[in-house]
């Protein structure tokens, strides 16, 4: 299938200034709460006012009252105190309706002729009212009286003033009425307004957006929402339009994404299969020469080289030494110049602390090297290292064009530091077996000395007492003599047998106890002495390295019992528990310690028993008494046991 690779989509920026959707809502919220707040507000004032007017016409009616109650005291002959009380009353009613209460509330319109009208009434009350009631009281038979027609007349200002009021309660009853139409009108406009903008700003793009969420999830990735303003929305939009780009990309170009991370895994697949079968292959058992031909034909056939090389380095030499190939030329494999560590590329690499890699295209001829003349056309050098130090390097030669990734490098370079841990610990393996032999070798050394090398020296002594003796003609002496030298060859025999049989010594965790009950039977048969065998505990077996040093120890000591000693019975004790102790007693003629100390250096056999319980961190403690035998310990502490 082709794949047809998406152009990356455009980030569609965020507006510098963006008009956040919050932002709009809050703001008409804001002015519909301000006309509501204003329109509310003057109802509340024209409420007030209605409440006032209300109060100053009842107010101005008790006035209208309150005259003709006067005009009826007056009439009536009311006693004088009577008539300046209702005068007082009326006057104070009078103030207070032209002063207003915005407690009550009570105050007159704020009206020109209400306040007029107020202003004649009120002076008509102090210029003519007043006057005459006060004179009707003063001189009740005096001409000037508080008549009916004076107070018609009063009380027709005072109707005029309520009649004044009355028309402006009724103008501001109106325009209550026509502010609370306009509230309703202002609720039922905002709630249509805010619906259709709830639904314009918000729900129509919520559902453009869950359509095309809904179109997306169904499969459909070419669906885009128009970004059409300039709020969160716009940005939501231009977001999920991201969104939708990068799906696209994204399984459009899967196929190949998923090749491209199948063949990532095959690859690493491929690596740590080679690794693990590499380094599989050098823990097994092989020669030198057999494990680097071997590593280098795995590596030929996993990377197509077309030939390959293992060279070893050799510093005191500075030569290159050449231990495996695979597909090299013989003219290439007779190559001096690859011999030298600065003869070749190879060489050169030596010096370099990562690969080398070298391509041979468009080279000048005088300048070339074996290898390019040869047709190879590039060669990959790898160090072979062990702890940071150059060991080899191996080469892999390539006759067309190639080139190893990052990856592959890496991988080889791991591979040669593998060979490089096998090939040092195959030194290892042999240092450590010419040190085995060496240190084998010098107790053999030191055991032919304590033994055969002192009864050869026996007999060469008796040898020259013999030709004294035979020179002399001294004929008992000579047989004196060659009774000693018969005795000295069958000794040095039975010693040359003891060690033969202690060299041949091999045992195993099953056959220890067995081992010691052989030692034990063979050396009744040599020296002729009864022995005894003890052992008990349950603990953790010797391993083998301790079990082999046990019975050189115990032969050893039997063997100085079967020279020195001249015992009757031997008794052995091996117990094994926490520690594991060995002690052997023998009722022989025993020996004085100090003595033997002082001569230790001399004493082989002494020197070689405590070499060997040396080597498995065990002890020994000899002690003798003169007349009396001498029993030998062997002890080894818990804590240097090793478990086999």
């Amino acid at each position: 299938m082709t794949i047809h690779r998406k152009e990356e989509p455009t980030v569609i920026p965020v507006p510098a200034r963006m008009k956040r959707l919050s932002t709009k809502l809050l703001g008409l919220t804001a002015l519909s709460l301000f006309v509501a707040m204003i329109a509310i507000g003057y109802t509340l004032v024209l409420s007030w006012k209605l409440e006032g007017g209300a109060a100053a016409i009842n107010d101005a009616g008790s006035l209208r009252m309150r005259s003709y109650h006067l005009a009826y005291l007056l009439a009536q002959g009311a006693p004088a105190q009577a008539v300046r009380n209702e005068a007082g009353i009326f006057e104070d009613t009078l103030e207070r309706l032209q002063r207003g209460d915005p407690a009550r509330p009570l105050f007159l319109p704020d009206n020109a002729d209400v306040r007029e009208q107020a202003a004649l009434i009120a002076r008509r009350w102090q210029d003519d009212i007043r006057p005459r009631v006060d004179h009707s009281v003063d001189t009740p038979a005096a001409g000037l009286r508080l008549s009916a027609e004076a107070v018609d007349g009063f009380v027709g200002e005072i109707d005029r003033l309520v009649g004044l009021v009355e028309r402006d309660n009724a103008r501001n009853t109106t325009l209550l009425r026509l502010f609370q139409t306009v509230l309703i009108a202002l609720a039922i406009a905002g709630t249509v307004t805010m619906t259709y903008l709830m639904f314009l700003l918000i729900i129509r793009p919520l559902n453009a957006l869950g359509g095309a969420i809904s179109r997306l999830r169904d499969g459909d990735l070419n669906v885009r929402v128009p970004v059409e303003t300039d709020d969160e929305f716009g940005l939501l939009s231009a977001g999920f339009n991201q969104m939708a780009d990068r799906l696209q990309d994204l399984y459009i170009t899967l196929e190949q994404k998923v090749r491209d991370k199948t063949q990532a895994l095959e690859n690493r697949n491929r690596q740590l299969s080679t690794l693990y079968e590499i380094t599989a292959f050098l823990h097994e058992s092989h020669s030198q020469t057999s494990m680097c031909e071997g590593f280098i034909e795995r590596l030929m056939a996993l990377f197509n080289a077309d030939a390959g090389s293992v060279r070893l380095v050799d510093m005191e030499r500075n030569r290159l030494d050449q231990i495996a190939h695979r597909g090299l030329p013989p003219e290439l494999v007779r190559e001096e110049e690859c011999m030298p560590i600065a003869g070749c590329y190879c060489g050169d690499a030596v010096s370099q602390p990562f690969a080398v890699l070298h391509r041979f295209d468009h080279q000048p001829e005088d300048v070339q090297k074996t290898c390019s003349r040869l047709g190879f056309a590039a060669i990959s050098v790898f160090h072979i290292r062990h702890n940071h130090q150059d060991i080899g390097i191996f080469t892999l030669y390539f006759r067309g064009s190639h080139t190893l990734s990052a990856a592959d490098q890496f991988l080889i370079e791991a591979l040669g530091q593998h060979l490089g841990v096998a090939i040092e610990n195959q030194r290892l393996a042999a240092r450590d077996r010419q040190f085995a032999v060496a240190e084998e070798r010098n107790l053999m050394a030191q055991g032919l000395h304590d033994s055969i090398a002192q009864s050869l020296s026996f007999l060469n002594l008796q040898v020259q007492m013999l030709e004294d003796a035979l020179a002399q003609g001294d004929q008992p002496g000579a047989d004196e003599n060659l009774a000693f030298i018969r005795e000295g060859i069958q000794e040095c025999y039975e010693d040359v047998r003891e060690l033969l049989l202690n060299f041949r010594t091999r045992i195993s965790r099953e056959e220890f106890p067995a081992a010691v009950r052989s030692v034990l039977g063979r050396f009744e048969k040599q020296a002729q002495v009864s022995t005894s065998l003890e052992m008990e505990g349950d603990g953790l077996p010797l391993n083998p390295q301790e079990q082999l040093q046990v019975i050189f120890i115990l032969q050893e000591a039997l063997s100085n019992v079967r020279k020195h000693a001249g015992a009757n019975r031997v008794k052995v004790a091996i117990r094994n528990a926490g520690d594991f102790m060995m002690t052997i007693d023998d009722d022989g003629c025993g020996f004085d310690p100090e003595t033997v100390t002082g001569k230790q250096a001399r004493h082989v056999g002494l020197s070689i028993m405590h070499e060997r319980a040396s080597r498995i961190h065990a002890t020994i403690h000899i002690s003798s008494v003169p007349g009396h035998g001498t029993r030998l310990e062997l002890v080894l502490p818990k804590e240097e046991r090793i478990a086999a």
